[in-house]
């Protein structure tokens, strides 16, 4: 059973985990190590290669084509089934390649264990492998360190911990001894520590309360175990698309057995015309065609700053309706800033964010003269212990906004530190004492209402005058309204002297974590896109709706502890009117994703710490930062976003509806091409004529003039209005709309191909001849097509002949491959012979008319998509 220890006094927990502050003995820690284990994450669910290997195959085109070799090889078509094979190897190796680091989350967890750690054993303070740190054992932490496990605080010294890593809190946590009350969230557990989490302030002692798999890290590495990953929504409708041409290629070797029965056929005659309507039917290339286009986009996402680990997931974010997206280091910076300033009587805005230090100190629009700001920043930065070192700020946040506030004004100061009076609970201050050229000074930041108890002068544009009570009264409302806004208020004080005598107050510094900038405009076309945004949130709920009020988001809320009371089923009912979660841990994430995936939402979740792991593997797409992600967000995520930019999300979706356009396009532009082929053959059979066209030259159709043209429609540009449609419905198929289009398309390339073919087989009995001109009707029939497929509505010329030069390229390359197959001697393994001047004009005058036709039909049709 797991103890609660927060709620439990200090005493208590040390007498409940049998230690003491002297710690434990060197036996007692060794049986407690054999017993409990190495403190360190288990990996019980391990990468297998093979496993991920066999999962490339696992397509029912795949399936397909396998029973095509089959019946090659049986037939002894072994150049039909080298090219097959060749297919699924080339397409099986590529996909694994792509996809191979997807599955490295719980690795990543383990580079958050701490090397070494400072416990007291038997009263001696000794440094141990932190994988030997046991429940009970009593460790000692400072500023900088990083909390080797779980533990209930024992002692403190002005303790601050960053908790950012588990919680989302960007404001370092001030840290106690007192016990809490019932069903205290973990982000206001303040007299606890948590593994992985780092001291930006103070000291202290604390008893070992759970190690390894344990801890509230542990707990996250079950959970993201746990979650079973759904297929994505093109792999679905590939499967079901694959399911389809398995019945269609089915019922089609059945029809010709029955008719080849009934016409007297050798079983050759009925394998051969079999064989070449399956293969036909077939679209080989697809599968290859998917992964090299889903391919393409990752290189045009990478470039767009968006780094795509797994092939389907750029797809997926195409049909997302929701992006989760945590606040802190996501929709905000993730950095502390001061953003206002109450001193001369003044409210002052700084401009600028996080950790940058350009800005302007403004009162309205007019910017402040550095001297009235002066011995504020200068304050500021001298009562500070955040450093910089090796170019990156080190401390507390809120420290770190003061100095990179006093650097806008490039300032800093002759003063140097003699004393110090840390920072205490109890007194809710700290002091510094510093001097220079003989002048001695008392500096001075805290909590508003002390601070100003403190103060008998006030400092007034560059004088010093009495602070009068209603003065004071001034500064605490201007405190109030402050807090209301959800900034964190410091006020700052100094003293000519090297006590607390005769204080002088300065003013009151506004700090928040900031949005950033680019992101209120990303949201607003997420809107415009249909897509529904919601900030989840470990952060307060005032803190959370102030961000969104300045994003412009609506602030329909809910806390953590709300969600703990709703069943499953009564969140998918309420879900649809929230639009912040606050105060939430890890586990309500993933409920708030189920939720939202039974009422059948495409969900992206977006994130950069740990505490966002299990919903972003549980998402329909997890979005990690590449920043200030931490390694486990980046590994469990499927998308990352290079540069942390909330708007990098909107241009992969962008991309991602680009792309299933383009799968649409290539699929529509394939099967229209088989049932071109399909339609041939079985007509040619009805007719009692020769097969028009044989295995091995249905497999350079559809493998070569094909599958380049088809790749190219890959990479077709976006409409314009693509950011200005809704999500599609996430059951919508990939051929929905296309029914007419595909048999018109069939049909007269059919009658093209097979009018040809009749024509020169009746006329001189060339077989050789007639499907040469049958091969080639359908090449240059389907080339043409490609250009017509492009668009439902636009003609091929309003939509740009040469708007697309990978298309132009891979159309010309396939005439050549077209006219090196009939006039090389690789005529001789495709059975082909040289053309004529008059036989090519009749070819393309054929094709010309038909993909005409489907140019003319397009005037007729509804100008909606």
């Amino acid at each position: 059973m797991r103890v609660n220890y927060y709620k439990k006094a200090a005493k208590q927990s040390l007498t409940l985990l049998n230690s003491q502050q002297k710690g434990l003995s060197p036996k007692e820690a060794r049986e407690r190590l054999t017993h409990y284990g190495k403190n360190e994450i288990q990996i019980s669910k391990k990468i297998s290669k093979l496993s991920l290997l066999l999962e490339q195959i696992k397509n029912p085109l795949i399936y397909i084509l396998l029973i095509a070799i089959l019946v090659s090889l049986f037939l002894k078509s072994f150049i039909d089934a080298a090219v097959i094979s060749a297919i699924i190897i080339l397409n099986t190796l590529f996909g694994f390649y792509q996809e191979f680091k997807s599955e490295k989350a719980l690795l990543a967890l383990k580079k958050l264990e701490v090397p070494n750690a400072k416990v007291i054993r038997q009263g001696i303070i000794k440094v141990i492998s932190s994988k030997d740190v046991v429940p009970g054992d009593i460790i000692v932490f400072e500023t900088g360190d990083k909390i080797p496990a779980d533990a209930r605080i024992i002692e403190v010294n002005s303790l601050k911990v960053n908790e950012a890593v588990l919680t989302g809190e960007s404001n370092s946590i001030l840290k106690s001894v007192k016990s809490l009350g019932e069903d205290t969230p973990l982000a206001e557990r303040t007299n606890m520590l948590f593994a992985g989490t780092i001291v930006s302030y103070g000291s202290g002692k604390a008893v070992v309360t759970a190690t390894g798999r344990r801890t509230e890290f542990g707990l996250i590495a079950h959970e993201i175990e746990s979650i079973e990953e759904e297929d994505t929504p093109i792999k679905k409708k590939m499967a079901k698309f694959g399911k389809k041409i398995g019945v269609i290629v089915s019922l089609i070797v059945l029809l010709v057995l029955v008719v080849g029965l009934l016409k007297h056929l050798t079983i050759h005659e009925i394998f051969m015309t079999s064989l070449s309507l399956a293969v036909s039917a077939i679209p080989e290339g697809l599968p290859a065609v998917i992964t090299i286009c889903l391919a393409l986009g990752i290189q045009r996402m990478i470039k767009d700053k968006a780094l795509v680990k797994r092939l389907a997931a750029i797809e997926t974010l195409g049909a997302t309706t929701v992006i989760c997206s945590d606040k802190t280091g996501t929709m905000t910076s993730g950095e502390m800033t001061v953003s206002k300033i109450y001193t001369n009587n003044k409210v002052i805005s700084v401009t600028g964010s996080g950790y940058k230090t350009e800005g302007k100190f403004l009162f309205g629009k007019t910017e402040i003269n550095k001297k009235e700001l002066t011995k504020f920043l200068e304050t500021g930065y001298l009562c500070n212990n955040a450093q910089i070192k090796n170019k990156q700020y080190v401390g507390d946040p809120t420290e770190i906004s003061l100095l990179v506030a006093a650097r806008k004004l490039n300032m800093g100061s002759e003063f140097r530190r003699i004393n110090e009076v840390p920072f205490d609970s109890s007194k809710k201050y700290m002091a510094t004492i510093d001097k220079s050229k003989g002048k001695t000074h008392y500096h001075m930041k805290g909590a508003p209402e002390v601070v100003v108890e403190k103060c008998r002068y006030i400092y007034n544009n560059g004088s010093i005058k009495i602070l009068t009570e209603r003065e004071k009264e001034k500064i605490l409302e201007k405190n109030k309204s402050f807090a209301n806004s959800a900034l964190r208020v410091l006020a700052l004080a100094y003293s000519k002297t090297e006590n607390e005598e005769n204080m002088i107050f300065l003013g009151l510094a506004g700090i928040e974590d900031l949005p950033r900038p680019e992101v209120k405009s990303a949201l607003k076309l997420c809107k415009k896109a249909g897509i529904r945004v919601i900030m989840i949130t470990g952060d307060s709920i005032i803190t959370a709706e102030a961000v969104a009020k300045r994003l412009n988001l609506e602030t329909n809320s809910m806390l953590g502890e709300e969600l703990d009371n709703l069943s499953d089923e009564e969140l998918a009912k309420k879900i649809n009117e929230i639009n912040i979660f606050a105060r939430v841990n890890p586990e309500h994430k993933v409920k708030i994703l189920k939720a939202l995936q039974s009422n059948g939402e495409i969900v992206a979740m977006t994130g950069d710490g740990i505490n966002d792991a299990p919903a972003l593997k549980k998402a329909d797409v997890g979005i990690a930062m590449g920043l200030t992600g931490t390694d486990v967000s980046r590994e469990t995520a499927d998308i990352i976003l290079l540069d942390d930019n909330f708007s990098t999300i909107v241009d992969a979706i962008k991309q991602g509806r680009n792309i299933f356009d383009n799968i649409k396009k290539f699929i529509k532009y394939l099967l229209s091409a088989n049932f071109d082929e399909v339609g041939v053959i079985l007509a040619a059979m009805f007719i009692g004529l020769p097969l028009p066209l044989l295995p091995l030259q249905i497999l350079w159709i559809n493998l070569i003039t094909d599958s380049l043209p088809a790749l190219a429609l890959g990479v077709d540009p976006a409409d314009k209005d693509i950011m200005n449609r809704k999500p599609r419905d996430p059951k919508e198929g990939v051929l929905k709309g296309s029914g007419m289009f595909l048999l018109l398309a069939g049909l007269l390339a059919a009658i093209a191909t097979l009018g040809l073919f009749s024509w020169e087989f009746l006329q001189t009995g060339d077989l050789s001849k007639a499907r040469t001109i049958a091969l080639t009707t359908s090449v240059i029939f389907e080339l043409l097509l490609v250009f017509s497929v492009r668009s439902r509505k636009k003609s091929m010329f309003k939509t740009g002949l040469f708007t697309n030069k990978y298309l132009v390229w891979a159309v010309g390359v396939a005439i050549l491959l077209q006219l090196a197959v009939i006039y090389t001697p690789l005529n001789i393994a495709f059975k082909l012979v040289p053309l004529g001047i008059f036989d090519w004009v009749k070819i393309v005058f054929a094709s010309v008319i038909g993909v005409s036709i489907l140019e003319i039909r397009k005037i007729f049709l509804p100008k909606t998509i």
